[in-house]
């Protein structure tokens, strides 16, 4: 007997010294770090499956968890949803031969999507219609979220969002140096946006597209200067006005004809299913949003999930309910602030502690293999250039704003134990490529365990 209680207290003096030394490594890695020094950072690391705290720095400390929010926002709409669950985009005709698009908050819907649906309806109902008209009622259409920045109103990563989404609520626009210095700016779209170009010949590219909301809500200033052609992609101000053009477009190309106007009400009750267009599944859809840090996805998923969770038009009010709810029985939820989806708002709170008990939450859930491979991994979406030589055993989701930057998720250690981890660092004023080197060479530190 004496014999197993000295090997048990041998083994458990190797396991202190381990996490000794292994919190005296992550220690040292911050405090060499002039981050340190002028930045907030917060860590936390905790056995995957026990909740076992294995180490933490400022883990209490609310901060703003960027694009990392994406994680627990999503997994909640996953959950209230399914992995199966389609956005279906549904046509209807009256018995006045009135044509009803019941939008379904589709954030993947494209203007081809329509065009290609349309032809099913003309071969399927053959008479013309006389009006069209959209049933928009599924989210709201509050178009951004709150705390957001007005100077990302032409930030490609941040359109708006509404139930006339279609193609992001982008379009797509060239610039190109023109005769006399004077550059050429082109609409590829039929959406009319006025442009002020103030850009200038020069020996590189450097173009600015900003929008003054206090004097015109669709006019964007153009600075800057260029030396040979740019593409971009606009935000464009108002989605139901482009549905609406798309729209036109759509109809056009699929030969539909119509007498009437287009409309906006709801799908009467005795109208009549002609068919409907699914988009993937939302299991792809968020493997996209994750991946790839769509915000647009991510808030259009979170009010979807909303209405299905409430059975009413959906919110980001019902969505943040829903959230708590199934967040509830994490015990460092107090305090913590949900606002959007996409975790861009400033108004955003949350601690590293509470971060790791979500994902611990997640990993102790049914089927958790399922939802992690949503995650991007290194050589992957946000993570394509970062931690190579862990590829395979790192699932992890980036945030990152104006001095913000943030990484959490899960990692297989080189002894095989699964830990989650959250990284939270703000209030930084260095590139953010020496900020995301410090989060690496503390995964690193985390995998060497």
């Amino acid at each position: 007997m004496n014999k197993i209680k000295a090997a048990i207290i041998f083994v458990g003096l190797i396991a202190l010294s381990v996490n000794s030394a292994f919190s005296a490594g992550m220690d040292s890695i911050i405090k060499k770090s002039s981050l340190d020094k002028t930045s907030t950072i917060a860590v936390s690391v905790k056995d995957a499956k026990s909740g076992k705290v294995i180490y933490e720095y400022n883990e209490n400390k609310l901060m703003n968890p960027a694009s990392v929010q994406k994680i627990f926002t999503m997994k909640a709409a996953y959950d209230e949803l399914k992995p199966e669950y389609t956005f279906d985009t549904q046509f209807y005709a009256d018995k006045n031969n009135n044509l009803y698009i019941k939008l379904s908050g589709d954030p993947s819907l494209t203007t081809n999507n329509l065009k290609n649906i349309l032809k099913d309806v003309k071969e399927l109902y053959k008479k013309p219609f006389n009006d069209i008209v959209i049933d928009a009622s599924i989210i709201d259409d509050k178009q951004w979220g709150i705390g957001w920045m007005w100077d990302d109103d032409t930030n490609e990563l941040l359109p708006k969002y509404s139930p006339y989404t279609i193609n992001e609520n982008k379009i797509d626009i060239t610039i190109t140096p023109g005769k006399n210095g004077i550059a050429e700016i082109k609409n590829k779209s039929n959406y009319h946006m006025m442009f002020v170009n103030l850009l200038k010949s020069g020996t590189s590219n450097n173009v600015v597209l900003e929008r003054m909301p206090w004097q015109s809500s669709d006019m964007t200033y153009v600075t800057g200067s260029i030396n040979s052609a740019v593409s971009k992609k606009l935000p464009i101000n108002s989605p139901q006005s482009y549905f609406t053009i798309e729209l036109r477009k759509a109809i056009s190309a699929a030969g539909l004809k119509y007498s009437g106007q287009i409309k906006t009400a709801p799908v009467p009750g005795n109208a009549t299913l002609i068919t409907k267009y699914s988009s993937d599944s939302l299991e792809n859809l968020i493997a996209e949003t994750l991946k790839n840090s769509n915000n647009l996805y991510s808030e259009m998923i979170f009010k979807v999930a909303a209405a299905h969770y409430s059975q009413q038009q959906g919110t980001t009010q019902k969505a943040v309910d829903m959230f708590k709810k199934y967040y509830n029985d994490i015990k460092s939820t107090t305090g913590m602030v949900i606002v959007d989806a996409c975790g861009i708002s400033r108004n955003d709170l949350m601690s590293a502690d509470w971060a790791t008990d979500a994902l611990n939450k997640i990993y102790n859930a049914p089927e958790f293999d399922k939802f992690a491979v949503l995650l991007p991994k290194p050589m992957e979406g946000t993570l394509r250039d970062r931690l190579i030589n862990i590829s395979l055993r790192l699932r992890a989701k980036t945030g990152t704003a104006s001095g913000i930057s943030s990484i959490a998720g899960y990692i297989d250690t080189k002894n095989d134990k699964k830990y989650t981890f959250a990284i939270f660092i703000q209030n930084y004023n260095q590139s953010p490529e020496s900020v995301k080197k410090l989060e690496d060479d503390l995964i690193n530190e985390i995998y060497k365990l």
